[in-house]
């Protein structure tokens, strides 16, 4: 075997998804945490008479992958519903692994004790499971539209998993959700086209802050100092005047013109300034010729 054929022996196999990764920027990124973050709260908000006591629902991390490598027998047993993002006519789904919605549903039915083993759910389980999922799928839709991230639509149970909504290829950004204080099997996954995450580029974060750094430097410059002259008159003389001028002289200022607010020789503001017997004081008057 020469060198290049044991190269190419070594290099790992590359998955044909790797190759169509999103691009992301780390603004786009961090955005799309706090979006999650905050219906995390939401949820938890939401929940409060369904979860433990002091148990609340906590984002547990962001990632990209084709459809494909999701596992389908990961989240089996629990309830899943699909729904469309419009108008950007994008598909989403979400899950609830069993192990959390069989405690919802204890829970909700005021059972104290859980019923042992892995037995699949009544008809009425399987309501209160879809209804408690269509709940925190509204609140998700709240939590988009104020995100400027469209509107959901066509929410429908899905019992065999999401499979109609997406091409094995396509590109999903996964967001995890777990129950704090409980272990991993307490969990929720969300999963949307990924394509969604480049809309926030023109959009604004949860927060209300803009997505770039254009709004913290403008911040930034906004607050440095800077030395402002107040201007009462000017006009032109000769050096010989000025060269003359003593102690006591008075200057007559030239009529028909206000004082104005010079910042490094710009003028900002025409003024007028008053003198009292508390001292002088500036009047803005308006904006500078």
């Amino acid at each position: 075997m020469n060198r290049n054929s044991e190269f190419a022996a070594e290099q790992a196999p590359v998955r044909k998804y790797e190759l169509g990764q999103p691009i992301v920027r780390r603004e786009q990124r961090a955005a799309f945490e706090r979006i999650h973050r905050a219906l995390a709260q939401a949820w938890s908000d939401q929940m409060t008479e369904i979860l433990p006591q002091s148990a609340g629902i906590e984002f547990a991390g962001l990632e990209f992958a084709a459809f494909a490598s999701i596992s389908s027998g990961e989240d089996a047993g629990g309830p899943r519903a699909v729904f469309s993002i419009e108008p950007q006519q994008m598909g989403g789904f979400l899950m609830m692994s069993a192990a959390m919605t069989r405690l919802v549903v204890n829970r909700r039915l005021g059972l104290n004790t859980p019923r042992e083993g892995a037995s699949p759910f009544t008809r009425l389980e399987t309501a209160i499971a879809n209804e408690t999922l269509r709940a925190m799928i509204t609140r998700l839709a709240d939590t988009y539209a104020r995100a400027s991230l469209g509107s959901i639509a066509n929410v429908h149970e899905c019992a065999d998993g999401p499979d109609a909504s997406f091409a094995p290829d396509d590109q999903l950004a996964l967001v995890k959700f777990h129950l704090n204080g409980a272990d991993d099997a307490m969990h929720l996954l969300l999963g949307v086209s990924a394509n969604l995450v480049s809309t926030l580029a023109q959009s604004h974060a949860a927060d209300g802050q803009p997505l770039d750094n254009r709004g913290a430097v403008a911040g930034a410059v906004a607050r440095l100092p800077i030395e402002v002259d107040v201007v009462l008159g000017r006009w032109s003389v000769p050096i010989a005047e000025l060269l003359q001028l003593r102690a006591g002289d008075r200057i007559v200022l030239p009529d028909g013109e206000d004082a104005w607010l010079a910042a490094r020789g710009v003028r900002i503001w025409r003024a007028s300034v008053e003198v009292t017997a508390d001292g002088a004081r500036l009047q803005i008057i308006g904006s500078a010729p």
